[in-house]
């Protein structure tokens, strides 16, 4: 069963007695209505961003949740086309409440309603980056906390990121456990990736790829 901090918000499975970072109890997580998939940190969307979800309880990358437009994308594909208004939120599948609403109503997700350029969700949290961004992902840093549980995870073990055209990828560090996409070991060197990939850290650490199209101004014109 998956645990949700009462003070942050993020997830944890349930072997966690208590919040980590908070030190408070954790409540029973039930999923939003969007979906069965993830949330980014382990946790349903924290506020630092990288909200997580162990084992699956949101709209999944790679396909399983609903896409910016409320259909479902089909495995690998990249989801509805640039232009087209959000009609459910990216996170949970929750409707905006206006054609002008920015940010997500559901009480455990208030996520901004235009989606991060790419979503990575593994068992405990998820990774979310903007177009021009990066992420170091390993048992150090900014992510650290969704890779703890799994000791030969390096420190520094990969790289993901988004080129200011949309474009994802992945660079593994070097590292004697390796980093796998779609079950295939990569070398050192950067990697395109798309949505549905399965991208995995050493032996189990292992997250789902979803990209999102840019989305038009939901602001009134």
């Amino acid at each position: 069963m998956t645990q949700r901090c009462t003070v942050g918000g993020e997830l944890h499975g349930p072997e966690v007695p208590f919040c980590p970072e908070h030190l408070c109890e954790l409540a029973p997580y039930a999923p939003g209505p969007g979906g069965n998939g993830p949330r980014p940190d382990g946790t349903a969307p924290g506020p630092d961003g990288d909200g997580p979800q162990p084992g699956g309880d949101r709209p999944g990358p790679g396909g399983d949740g609903p896409r910016p437009d409320g259909t479902a994308p089909e495995p690998g594909g990249d989801g509805p086309q640039p232009g087209v208004p959000v009609t459910t939120c990216w996170n949970c599948g929750t409707p905006p409440a206006s054609e002008t609403s920015t940010e997500c109503l559901a009480p455990d997700c208030r996520r901004p309603l235009t989606p991060p350029a790419m979503l990575v969700v593994f068992a405990y949290g998820q990774v979310e980056i903007a177009p021009g961004g990066q992420a170091e992902l390993g048992r150090h840093g900014a992510y650290g906390r969704l890779f703890r549980s799994y000791p030969n995870v390096s420190r520094r073990h990969a790289v993901l990121g988004v080129d200011p055209d949309g474009r994802a990828w992945v660079t593994p560090a070097h590292t004697p456990n390796g980093t796998f996409v779609n079950g295939d070991e990569i070398p050192a060197a950067q990697r395109s990736l798309a949505s549905g990939d399965r991208i995995r850290l050493a032996r189990d650490a292992e997250g789902t790829v979803t990209l999102f199209p840019r989305q038009r101004n939901r602001t009134p014109e």
